[in-house]
């Protein structure tokens, strides 16, 4: 009877992750399914789960075959190259420089650290509509509008703050005493933070990184002011592409499978660098 009820109790969790992860998946497989479905399967009731594959809706988001010469045609490789620019760019930055604000925050005292902080915080609780104007303005008369340079400052400027706070978390659970063992064998601050203190916080990095990229990636508001034909990202150019004339759910489809696939490969590649930050933030918490 105990092994039994070991067992149930060890399947039941397994269980409910599973049926979790089939909830959460669903939409995802239904956005991959309906961007290879011509109008007549999309819309058919009920819904068929078996059908002829059309890559129309990716022709046409792409700009290429004979969907690229329709009037709804979305072609999106330019906006595409914007957005992979920018959002990389951006979070380089973002993170560079949260990573040096947070280190200081961690690390010295000085007069108004607190206000200083909350400052950095309420960059992330601005409604953006409330400085969309004034943002506007001063892009327009640095001559920045449209630009890919102007996208990559706000994106860095909107997440710089984000990448502190996380960051400064991270440099917390790293006892002081490594900076101070350097110190003592001769070796400078400088030299001792970026030896010895940097590595031990790549996961953080990791997950910074991974934060600010999705919010480069997704950034609508401030990009549909500043960009308008040029610099125009991937969200941006996709939301465009929904006017009075209708909607293609096809296209929409396929759109959002893109804009999928550019986060997923990134989250992919600095895998191992989670790991390590998950389990840096288990063990600075014992």
């Amino acid at each position: 009877m105990p092994k039994t009820i070991r067992s149930v109790s060890t399947l039941l969790p397994l269980l409910f992750l599973a049926l979790y992860m089939l909830y959460s998946m669903g939409p995802l497989f239904w956005l991959v399914l309906s961007s290879i479905k011509g109008r007549a399967d999309l819309f058919a009731m009920p819904p068929r789960l078996f059908f002829e594959p059309d890559l129309s809706g990716y022709q046409s988001v792409f700009g290429v075959g004979a969907a690229a010469d329709t009037a709804s045609a979305i072609g999106i490789v330019d906006a595409l190259l914007n957005s992979i620019i920018v959002s990389v760019s951006g979070t380089f930055f973002a993170v560079l420089f949260g990573t040096l604000a947070g280190y200081a925050a961690s690390r010295f005292n000085f007069r108004g650290k607190g206000d200083f902080m909350f400052f950095v915080l309420s960059t992330r609780m601005i409604p953006p509509v409330a400085v969309l104007v004034f943002y506007h303005v001063m892009f327009s008369k640095l001559g920045l509008t449209d630009t890919r340079i102007g996208l990559i400052i706000i994106t860095t400027f909107i997440n710089v703050g984000l990448a502190t706070w996380i960051m400064k978390g991270f440099f917390d659970g790293v006892p002081r005493e490594v900076e101070k063992i350097a110190m003592i064998n001769g070796y400078s601050r400088l030299y001792a933070f970026w030896k010895f203190v940097l590595p031990m916080v790549k996961g953080g990095i990791a997950a910074t990184a991974g934060f600010c990229f999705i919010f480069a990636w997704n950034e609508f508001a401030f990009a549909s002011i500043i960009s308008t034909t040029q610099a125009k990202t991937l969200p941006v150019r996709v939301a465009s592409a929904m006017g009075s004339t209708g909607i293609e759910w096809t296209q929409i489809c396929a759109a959002g499978v893109v804009l999928i696939i550019p986060v997923a490969v990134f989250f992919y590649l600095i895998r191992h660098y989670l790991l390590m930050g998950m389990t840096f933030g288990v063990l600075g918490k014992r």
